[in-house]
């Protein structure tokens, strides 16, 4: 049976508390010149038109949505779908280095470079679980332009990179009383006689 917890000790148990913060942090040294930072929820276009909120170039990091699917032993996992939003502006890249000569980059294309960037850094099996334990591999990722004429006549582009993950290990023992014959039960994992009354 679940026990009561106060806010104070639901916060410190909550391996979805330190998600977020992992992927920013995760993120962060791998895009030099980018700004990195989470964000709490989904971004709206009325947000990009508010250059103060959203300086270019960034990566927005957030948490989208978070199921529990249970599986059959008892167990559960929380099934995390995260994004990455990426926005861009059209800017002078020096593509020789920091003293190299620069090329004026359509917002498009810069976002195009950081998206696959993204990409790339889900697809490397230590980087993309974010220093954490009992997590999947990244999952269903795909990156695709959310930004509508009007954004775009603003002169930002509004990208999104997305993707799963989960963290498992939740749910209590599902052999701490498991009938196994009329004779014995397993109980904390160890095989024990029982009477017609249930395990001693």
């Amino acid at each position: 049976m679940i026990a009561p917890a106060t806010i104070a000790e639901r916060l410190a148990a909550s391996r979805l508390v330190g998600f977020l913060p992992a992927v920013e942090a995760g993120l962060k040294p791998l895009f030099p010149g980018v700004t990195v930072r989470s964000h709490p929820g989904r971004i709206d276009v009325s947000d990009l038109i508010e250059k103060e909120v959203f300086l270019p170039p960034m990566i927005a990091v957030a948490l989208t949505r978070w199921r529990g699917p249970i599986v059959v032993d008892g167990s559960w996992r929380l099934t995390v779908e995260c994004a990455a939003y990426v926005v861009t502006e059209d800017m002078a890249v020096a593509l020789a280095g920091p003293n190299g000569p620069a090329r004026a980059t359509p917002r498009q294309e810069v976002a195009f470079a950081l998206s696959h960037g993204v990409l790339d850094v889900l697809a490397d099996w230590e980087t993309a679980r974010w220093g954490l334990q009992s997590i999947t591999s990244p999952d269903k990722a795909e990156a695709r332009p959310l930004f509508t004429s009007e954004t775009f006549g603003k002169g930002a582009a509004f990208y999104a990179v997305t993707w799963e993950q989960s963290l498992f290990g939740f749910g209590a023992d599902p052999l701490v009383r498991v009938l196994v014959s009329g004779m014995e039960a397993v109980r904390d994992g160890t095989a024990e006689a029982i009477d017609d009354g249930g395990p001693a």
